[in-house]
């Protein structure tokens, strides 16, 4: 049997990235990990380019959960608007330039090309609109990302619809989120290491890792007066903008519950029990915001409280590349 080839995916969330940093924090502090070497392959969506990236680029997981803790706020500081401001309804959420200002001082003039160990962050290219996939230079062919800067690569993945505007990549290309269609970027890692890097299906392990998941979105029962009135009485008109958030956030679960599938299915594993697939997140009977900075301490908790209760299954999953 070959060595096996670890791949990490972390999912995009927003905020809920913290969740995701407090965990590979876990994971650091108990078995001295050095991500560049004991995984071959990293990808990231949105706020899980932030930390895959930074895990490539030689920055610990303990100061990538730091981050999220000083920062967030600031982040995710709403327009100066005035209550009635007409622009409200034209313009994003929040302002990218205090992260792009926080990217670059982590990054600095960090290149894709740049960075030593595979990468993977998703993005989407509304100009021309298409998949857009920004990658280190792990293949021979690849050429188009080597001058892009690690910055500019990861805001382009963070640039969710609504919080914040599209970013411009090198002059040309007009970036997004590559959370519409791959916040879960485990089955891409993985074609990827499979079709550029060679690596055969039956050696690839992956450690996927997600930032929440909630199980109730738009309930047929009645309940509270707030509930009935946004989203069962005319709750998908233009007023509530149905239930902007809530939409959003269903679609990245739909999409990171159906890439978990399939990769276990790729691999030939069933999804409710795999073996070469650990996918580590958390379930909520609640809606679960990207931005709400006010839950920093629970999402710390929630991540303490899945690697205390999952220590030993990481341990194992991972003791073949130890020894």
């Amino acid at each position: 049997m070959n060595k096996p080839f670890y791949i990490l995916s972390v999912d995009g969330g927003g905020f809920r990235g913290l969740f995701a940093a407090h965990l590979l924090k876990k994971m650091e502090e108990a078995w001295q990990i050095d991500w560049c070497r004991r995984f071959g392959l990293l990808a990231g969506t949105s706020t899980g380019s932030i930390l895959t990236s930074g895990l490539a680029a030689g920055i610990s997981a303990v100061d990538l959960a730091e981050f999220y803790k000083t920062h967030g706020e600031t982040i995710f500081r709403p327009r100066a608007r005035a209550r009635f401001d007409i622009r409200r309804l034209f313009t994003s959420r929040y302002s990218s330039k205090t992260l792009k200002a926080l990217l670059d001082g982590m990054f600095h003039d960090m290149t894709l090309g740049d960075i030593a160990v595979p990468l993977i962050l998703p993005s989407v290219d509304i100009g021309n609109g298409c998949v857009h996939v920004l990658k280190s230079k792990f293949h021979g062919q690849f050429c188009r990302d080597l001058t892009v800067r690690v910055s500019d690569a990861v805001l382009a993945s963070c640039s969710a619809p609504t919080y914040f505007d599209p970013h411009i990549v090198n002059d040309i290309y007009q970036l997004v989120d590559g959370g519409i269609w791959a916040n879960n970027p485990s089955l891409v890692a993985t074609i990827d290491a499979h079709y550029r890097l060679g690596i055969p299906l039956e050696d690839i392990r992956v450690l996927t890792i997600g930032t929440g998941k909630s199980t109730t979105f738009y309930p047929r029962s009645k309940g509270k007066w707030k509930d009935r009135l946004f989203y069962n009485w005319q709750g998908w008109g233009f007023a509530t903008r149905w239930g902007a958030s809530k939409f959003i956030d269903l679609i990245l679960n739909l999409q990171s519950d159906n890439a978990h599938n399939m990769l276990c299915l790729l691999l030939g594993e069933s999804p409710l029990e795999p073996k070469r697939v650990l996918r580590l997140t958390f379930e909520s009977d609640q809606p679960l915001s990207m931005d709400s900075t006010e839950m920093c301490h629970d999402w710390v908790a929630k991540a303490d409280y899945v690697f205390t209760h999952n220590a030993a299954k990481i341990d194992t999953f991972l003791s073949n590349e130890r020894s």
